[in-house]
């Protein structure tokens, strides 16, 4: 299985690709200026993330469900989730079951926190929030986090997160993994069931891509903060021994 999550900064212009279709540009030009941004930007990264990982030339026909996530028309193709902070737009593909991506900038650079509830944080999350160099950015973190598994499972609300052990679990939700990071410009994290498996990071500039520091190596770092979330059985999860 391979997942992919890639991100591109982008300027005040309208990004635009000829990967794109027409009807894609149609609907950009109903939207009010901000979101005509962010959605070319967004179908933008996601067209070139296909052609460089499989040589799509163009950016398959997407569509929406009720409940507001975009997913490819055929469903035979790689399932994908797509993320805002800033003027940062983010996109996580994988080959394989369903994924989540959810970013936020860090504080330093005057964050708006999301408008989605604050989270009311657990027992364990709190103690391990408090344990962090810097508790304020571990909220950030576990709020990214909640949100990545909220668009997999659509539901947070049976979900439960051992952050000090690595584990998490979710209710009617056998398998699942989650990784999350926090750098100096971008708190992200990725869920995908039923493995991440490897992950893969990449930026985007507007012309080409740059392969971002792997997993391994960010978790190597003595100065990194990064953490990995597996499944465990909802019943261990609740019942330990």
């Amino acid at each position: 299985m391979a997942t992919h999550f890639a991100r591109w900064t982008i300027n005040s212009s309208y990004p635009s690709s000829s990967r794109l279709d027409p009807e894609c540009f149609s609907y950009a030009q109903t939207l009010p200026e901000r979101r005509r941004a962010r959605f070319l930007a967004s179908r933008t990264l996601l067209a070139e993330l296909l052609f460089m990982l499989y040589g799509i030339k163009k950016l398959p026909k997407i569509i929406t469900t009720v409940a507001g996530r975009p997913h490819f028309a055929d469903r035979t193709f790689t399932d994908f989730s797509i993320a805002y902070a800033g003027n940062s737009v983010g996109v996580l593909v994988t080959t394989e079951g369903r994924c989540g991506l959810d970013m936020e900038l860090p504080r330093s650079f005057g964050a708006i926190p999301s408008s989605l509830p604050t989270p009311a944080f657990s027992s364990n999350e709190s103690t391990w929030i408090n344990n962090q160099n810097d508790p304020t950015e571990a909220r950030s973190q576990l709020r990214t986090l909640r949100q990545s598994v909220f668009k997999v499972t659509g539901s947070d609300e049976a979900l439960q997160l051992i952050p000090g052990a690595g584990r998490l679990r979710v209710m009617n939700q056998s398998h699942i993994e989650a990784i999350s990071d926090v750098e100096d410009i971008l708190v992200w994290s990725c869920t995908v069931s039923p493995a991440i498996e490897k992950l893969s990071l990449w930026e985007f500039d507007g012309q080409g891509w740059m392969s971002l520091k792997d997993v391994p190596s960010r978790r190597s770092d003595p100065d990194g903060r990064i953490i990995r979330f597996t499944s465990q059985p909802y019943e261990k999860a609740l019942f330990p021994n």
